[in-house]
């Protein structure tokens, strides 16, 4: 047998450690750099600071759902994010939280079967600090599979369990806008709307069913309310147009 020569030998070795505590310790901080620019609003810097933290270490399991989470929300990477977050979880097979972020990304893709047993896992982690969010991408989940019943079951608990979940009023109330429950619907955008006050939209959704109950004064001041919270943009612009074809008084 051909024995490899020391240095190599010992290179070899190095890579079966894996990274060394030098390369964790610097992976951490570049993972704490990218947290403080998605704060500040710049996902950019917090991708370029991630990739770096995923270099020095690829073991962190943090970093690796941190990258999924920029890729999936602020970059539109979806089948990308997928693998970030799936390593996350090889890496660490209880982290919920990436868990709960694939199963939101697999169901933007359609891909329920795969999530809800992700989902339902989550839910079941006593020790997850954020079991509103498995309960509603749960619910949501099922609703888009058709599981009307238990949808409702799980997005009633994940603003049970979090009183001030703006998505979870705002699915609640799409699902009873498709059954044509309209003042439920209302009810909900109004609960939405108090728990987001910012956010323009719950006033367009409140608005749309406003309209829909023939309460046009009411939808148009929502419309006005979306407009002057959104500014500019594309919601702005169709809060304003709704407004517009609504005559005062």
């Amino acid at each position: 047998m051909r024995l490899l020569p020391l240095p190599a030998a010992l290179l070899l070795l190095a890579a079966c450690a894996g990274p060394s505590a030098q390369d964790r310790e610097a992976s951490q901080v570049h993972t704490g750099i990218a947290q403080q620019a998605l704060r500040n609003g710049d996902p950019r810097t917090a991708l370029a600071e991630i990739e770096r933290a995923v270099e020095r270490n690829p073991e962190n399991a943090e970093a690796r759902n941190l990258y999924g989470l920029l890729l999936h929300l602020y970059f539109a990477r979806l089948d990308a994010a997928v693998e970030q977050y799936r390593k996350a979880i090889e890496i660490d097979p209880g982290y919920s939280e990436a868990k709960v972020n694939l199963g939101a990304v697999l169901t933007a893709l359609g891909r329920c079967v795969e999530a809800i047993p992700l989902l339902e896992q989550a839910r079941e982690d006593l020790t997850y600090r954020e079991p509103w969010l498995a309960e509603n991408n749960l619910g949501w989940c099922l609703y888009q599979q058709g599981d009307v019943d238990r949808a409702l079951v799980h997005l009633r608990a994940a603003i049970a369990s979090n009183p001030d979940f703006c998505l979870g009023y705002r699915n609640l109330a799409e699902i009873a806008e498709d059954q044509g429950a309209l003042d439920d619907a209302a009810r909900l955008l109004e609960r939405y709307r108090r728990s987001c006050p910012k956010v323009a939209d719950a006033d367009y959704r409140l608005g749309l069913v406003q309209l829909k109950q023939g309460r046009d004064a009411d939808a148009r001041t929502s419309f006005l309310a979306c407009a002057e919270k959104a500014r500019e943009g594309e919601l702005a612009d169709a809060c304003r147009r709704q407004a517009s074809m609504i005559p005062e008084g």
